[in-house]
């Protein structure tokens, strides 16, 4: 069916003239106008803009304009002209493996996190996904270190989070995290409705890097951030294969050279801007916490992997050993 739809897709795309000299690509994703996604994704349009002629145009869509992630996946799935900067948890149903590169406390350092995602693990997972899915990506980037926060709640330990109501994305590596990391109610809703359900209490707590966090502006409803440090987010710049395979030989080079470009200033502009989102955060009143009982979150993740029966045989050995470079 998937396949299917993709080449009646494609047929329409060529009947109506848009697969001809000029193709136009619409990049979604759930950020604001200012966040660095967006930004960078702009410069990778003018880029492409400019080196095919105008030929491969690109219109940015922040703020969820084109839906939530799974619906932005989902178009791409389906073949349409589309870019999407989703997590890798939304294509998780064709290509279960990937969700190993979100596995809370995997990663030291993004140099980790790279040797994961350039392996011959991913090699083949990037695989399936074109296969299974009619998925490209493009790239993977480092969004962010992700954090705790709580609406009200001060945070010393792990049993301080027991039951509290925490937003979570509908991806299931996410899901298994707030409930046996955090020991919390898992509450999921799109990244936009976050901002109102701190203000009116529908939830007690939620997870983001900094940057995310202000850019939303969740610190207004928000007091306590407990540096948890728990999960080095990966995540990816995706279109569909469909889309990426029509192109000319010289316009996939360009499109993949200035998608890789992108994402290296994403991670550079993510990973650097950690301590800075902190201390800005601190300004705004939020109280962080750095001195708690971070192994009591640590231990309670390795029963993680019991939740994925999914997962091919020896998925998080073979990470764990293209990460330490075996």
């Amino acid at each position: 069916m998937l396949r299917a739809a993709s080449c009646a897709v494609a047929a329409l795309l060529t009947a109506t003239g848009l697969a001809s000299a000029e193709t136009q690509v619409r990049y979604a994703h759930m950020n604001s106008p200012g966040h660095f996604v967006n930004v960078e994704g702009q410069a990778m349009a003018d880029a492409i803009a400019s080196r095919t002629g105008g030929e491969l145009a690109i219109e940015m869509f922040p703020s969820g304009q084109l839906g939530e992630n799974s619906q932005i996946s989902e178009q791409i799935i389906l073949g349409g002209d589309l870019i999407g900067q989703v997590g890798p948890g939304t294509i998780a149903d064709y290509v279960p493996d990937i969700e190993i590169v979100s596995y809370p406390f995997l990663y030291r350092d993004w140099s980790d996190a790279q040797r994961l995602v350039s392996s011959d693990l991913f090699a083949e997972i990037r695989a399936q996904a074109a296969e299974r899915a009619n998925v490209h990506i493009l790239c993977f980037f480092a969004f962010g270190i992700r954090d705790l926060y709580t609406r009200e709640v001060e945070v010393n330990s792990a049993a301080d989070t027991e039951g509290l109501k925490m937003r979570v994305q509908p991806v299931t590596v996410f899901t298994e995290m707030v409930k046996q990391v955090f020991g919390a109610a898992p509450t999921p809703m799109p990244w936009p409705e976050v901002y109102s359900a701190l203000s009116q209490g529908v939830i007690d707590a939620a997870e983001a890097p900094p940057s995310a966090i202000l850019d939303q502006k969740h610190q207004e409803h928000a007091k306590y951030l407990v540096q948890t440090n728990h999960m080095l987010d990966v995540s990816q710049i995706i279109t569909s294969a469909s889309l990426f395979n029509r192109l000319s030989e010289e316009h996939q080079a360009i499109f993949q050279e200035e998608a890789d470009a992108a994402c290296d200033r994403m991670s550079t502009t993510a990973l650097s801007g950690y301590e800075a989102g902190i201390e800005e955060l601190r300004e705004s009143g939020m109280t962080i916490i750095s001195d708690f009982d971070r192994e009591s979150f640590v231990e309670r993740a390795d029963g993680i992997v019991e939740a994925f029966p999914n997962w091919s045989e020896g998925l998080y050995d073979r990470a764990r050993a293209a990460i330490e470079g075996n």
